[in-house]
């Protein structure tokens, strides 16, 4: 028994000493941190979002050496590595400064609202629907999103999304939204991190987008991610409305792995204002 013990020992002490872990801190050109950055392998599902302070880890082990690892936040320049690069450095603490992306603004002229009781314009759901869409809280770096058809030039106002059931005391979310060409998601449209805390336990939930200056011409998905989660309960899971209405909505586990794709509508509609 003793030597069974001492065998086992060995083989976790030798897989220990075999895991390629990167890890490291996250900052932009004037050296704060950057928090919740997305990181990950591209197409596999293995991936993180660096901490509050910047801070990050992520597993290489028995990953290819010529798969990418992706560092991605909204309003910043990417920065990818080869796996076999990252091996090379894997010894010491892998810092990494995110450069500010630069966007050219264009002057936006808003259409007088003619319909009825100058009530908003909303796209998307047409209704809650009475399904759920269950995800685990502790899985940072989750998304779900559902395809929003569009042909008209707009400018998103609000998101609303409705949920069935919360079981956590507060989550942060944040907003992604993708262009939707071939009715997949594509490049991300907003050039701002959208990030927002959901206390709601039941019934729609809304964010403001006004202050993002985000306009569209073209079909899009609209996705939301968790961040963080807080629960003094048991459970942290949050169960969001879906329909069966037969649309493409869209999930996945990590941040860069391959989206899944499934034929209901997510309960996620978006007040618009047309653009002259």
């Amino acid at each position: 028994m003793k030597i069974f013990l001492l065998f086992i020992i060995i083989i976790i002490g030798q897989a220990s000493l075999n895991a390629q872990i990167i890890s490291g801190k996250l900052i932009d050109e004037s050296k704060k941190p950057l928090p919740y950055v997305n990181i990950g392998v591209i197409d596999l599902n293995k991936g993180t979002i660096s901490s509050k302070k910047g801070l990050y880890s992520i597993d290489i082990t028995g990953i290819d050496n010529e798969k990418v690892v992706k560092f991605s936040h909204v309003g910043y320049e990417r920065v990818e590595f080869k796996v076999g690069e990252l091996r090379k450095k894997h010894t010491a603490p892998l810092n990494i400064t995110l450069k500010k992306s630069i966007f050219k603004l264009q002057e936006i002229v808003i259409k007088s609202n003619n319909n009825n009781n100058n009530k908003p314009i909303s796209i998307g759901a047409k209704r809650r629907g009475m399904m759920s869409w269950i995800w685990s809280e502790a899985i940072s770096g989750a998304e779900i999103g559902t395809l929003i058809k569009n042909d008209k030039l707009i400018l998103l106002d609000k998101l609303h999304f409705h949920i069935r059931r919360n079981y956590c005391d507060s989550i942060l979310y944040r907003v992604k939204i993708y262009d939707g060409k071939d009715e997949f998601p594509q490049e991300i449209i907003n050039t701002e991190d959208i990030r927002f805390i959901s206390k709601k336990k039941k019934g729609w939930d809304s964010v403001d987008l006004s202050d993002y200056n985000v306009s569209i011409d073209s079909d899009f998905i609209i996705a939301l991610e968790t961040l963080e989660s807080w629960s003094s309960g048991e459970f942290k899971t949050t169960h969001l409305s879906l329909s069966n209405v037969k649309k493409s909505s869209f999930s996945r586990a990590s941040s860069m792995a391959k989206w899944t794709v499934f034929l209901n509508e997510m309960s996620f509609k978006v007040e618009i204002k047309s653009i002259n």
